[in-house]
């Protein structure tokens, strides 16, 4: 990393485990669950429910070996570990947030699968352990350039097989309106969504020693992202 960056991986870890402890914890949540939600909020789970889909589709093409070991980086409440396990997998949940484990436990003691999950407060960059394949979705979209390809080369570590993850595309558009809402007071704000370059994807999967095999945009209402495969060269 360079000398000169301004991008502190202690102090964006600080920052991201203190939201998604907090007022992130509540938001997502309400969003992976059954509640009822704005319209804004409805899309965003609507289109989350499809990048999963999605995913768990890819996943399945590869013809894993059954008992397959699967991390899943940055598991949230648990929604996809939970479909892993239902379906045979065995499955490390990891969060930064320790209220996003619990939540997952709860959810997984629930439907009966905690056997099948083992689960970890730790962060991406942090985790160690090798598995058969790596998922991380709507998580690298908070990590800036830098901490981006440091992430993601630790994930890249952890797989035999691929890794399966979303990321934010540079959008001039879309970066003016991050650049503007900027201004507004924190209390109104949300975690910045972090942009990734092509040149900066390209340079990730280069440290990596990853090649994309496919990709996939997800859009649904206010719901974008990008879904990635990616495997070892």
């Amino acid at each position: 990393m360079s000398s000169t960056s301004s991008f502190n991986a202690e102090e964006h870890q600080k920052m991201l485990r203190s939201y998604f402890n907090g007022n992130g914890f509540n938001r997502w949540a309400s969003i992976y669950g059954n509640e009822k939600l704005s319209t804004v909020r409805t899309t965003v789970r609507e289109g989350h429910a499809v990048m999963m889909d999605r995913a768990y589709e890819w996943l399945q093409r590869l013809n894993l070996p059954d008992d397959s070991a699967v991390l899943d980086a940055g598991c949230g409440t648990g929604l996809f570990s939970i479909r892993l396990a239902e379906n045979g997998y065995r499955v490390k949940a990891v969060d930064i947030a320790a209220q996003m484990v619990n939540k997952s436990r709860e959810e997984a003691i629930a439907k009966g699968v905690q056997d099948r999950i083992d689960f970890e407060v730790n962060t991406i960059e942090s985790v160690k352990g090798i598995h058969d394949a790596v998922v991380c979705f709507d998580v690298l979209i908070h990590y800036p350039a830098e901490g981006f390809i440091d992430a993601f080369k630790n994930l890249s570590g952890l797989t035999r097989g691929p890794v399966i993850f979303t990321y934010a595309p540079y959008n001039r558009i879309l970066a003016l309106q991050h650049w503007i809402g900027g201004f507004f007071p924190k209390k109104e704000r949300r975690t910045t969504i972090q942009m990734i370059t092509d040149e900066n994807m390209n340079k990730a999967m280069e440290e990596a020693g990853m090649v994309i095999k496919n990709r996939e945009k997800i859009s649904f209402g206010f719901y974008h992202t990008m879904l990635m495969h990616a495997e070892r060269k």
